[in-house]
């Protein structure tokens, strides 16, 4: 399991429309915003770095959205793996 917290900087005009749609996006949840400011903290959950590093590229991608970076990572080990040898 890969966590991030990513900041997103919304477009002047476009916060709303931001915020709407980044929990449409798997994985990713809204956890603070801050309309003064455009920006939004969210948190992902995906399967895989990669797939963490696709989601963020996802984001980064919305239409209106200025600026989207991972400043929080966190990996978690399955458990149910653990001291099974590589």
């Amino acid at each position: 399991m890969n966590l991030s917290g990513i900041l997103v900087t919304a477009a002047s005009g476009r916060f709303d429309e931001i915020v709407a749609g980044l929990p449409v996006l798997p994985g990713v949840e809204v956890h603070h915003t801050d309309a003064a400011t455009s920006r939004v903290v969210v948190v992902q959950e995906a399967p895989t770095i990669e797939d963490e590093v696709d989601g963020l590229r996802r984001i980064q991608a919305l239409p209106g959205v200025v600026a989207a970076e991972m400043v929080y990572h966190y990996f978690a080990d399955d458990p149910s793996l653990a001291g099974t040898p590589l």
